[in-house]
């Protein structure tokens, strides 16, 4: 593995469909969801590499589409949202069957019940289910992992993942994995699928990526598959401005 900036360069954008995650890579995580900084700067990087790219950048993320459309309104590409439980394709939003069922409305009223004997625990709904977060308080963290197993385990069609210093109760059949399957099977020969993302639910993108003769990259620590590294945030938008920059042969 490298954390060679230059090395990640090399490897080009003419094959390329680039997926990027958004917390912890293209921004940097902060104590709540709502609380983070969007750079100037991103903006308008990302609407150059989708025109240099020519369409082939997407956004896969576990933050609901609509919430990346408020944090990057003019994003022209394709978002996958929600770990894959919605998308916006083509200017189209498709989402989960089961987002405004009982189930994810029983799942995210037995979470605000649990978080609300956790001092610290905050609550985020989704309309495909909840999450725990338990990043002001690390020592909360079996607590919110045993509340979020529970239920759970009680949900039909949920089921748990672990995300940083949170536990996602979501549909099981909705996954960044799935995203990047649906993605390299619309892609003629020859286009490489390349994953940048920090979290544990990108890893198992990059492990199609991989195996679909692309790369990954993995911003932060942690165990991973992916060839590369990028220490943060603010190395990732340096890689994609030296993408944007290159010269196209």
């Amino acid at each position: 593995m490298t954390d060679d900036i230059d090395a990640i360069a090399r490897e080009g954008t003419t094959d390329i469909y680039l997926m990027l995650d958004f917390d912890g890579t293209l921004i940097d995580l902060a104590p709540t969801p709502d609380g983070i900084h969007v750079p100037a700067r991103l903006h308008g990087l990302l609407a150059g590499l989708h025109a240099k790219l020519d369409g082939r950048l997407c956004l896969v993320s576990g933050r609901e589409v609509a919430v990346l459309e408020h944090f990057l309104p003019d994003f022209p590409g394709d978002i996958f949202g929600a770990h894959g439980a919605e998308a916006r394709r083509g200017g189209t939003l498709s989402r989960h069957p089961l987002v405004g069922s009982p189930v994810v409305a029983s799942v995210q009223s037995q979470a605000q019940d649990a978080v609300a004997q956790m001092h610290g625990v905050t609550l985020e709904t989704k309309d495909t289910g909840a999450v725990i977060h338990y990043r002001a308080v690390p020592q909360a963290e079996g607590a919110a992992r045993a509340a979020a197993e529970t239920i759970a385990a009680a949900a039909p069609g949920m089921e748990m993942h672990t995300s940083k210093m949170a536990f996602e109760i979501r549909p099981s059949d909705a996954s960044k994995a799935g995203a990047v399957h649906a993605i390299i099977a619309e892609q003629p020969s020859g286009i490489r699928p390349v994953v940048i993302g920090d979290d544990v639910t990108d890893e198992e993108a990059m492990v199609v990526a991989n195996a679909a003769g692309g790369f990954a990259v993995r911003v932060g620590g942690g165990d991973t598959c992916a060839a590369y590294r990028l220490p943060d945030p603010a190395a990732v938008l340096a890689l994609l401005e030296s993408w944007l920059s290159e010269e196209t042969l």
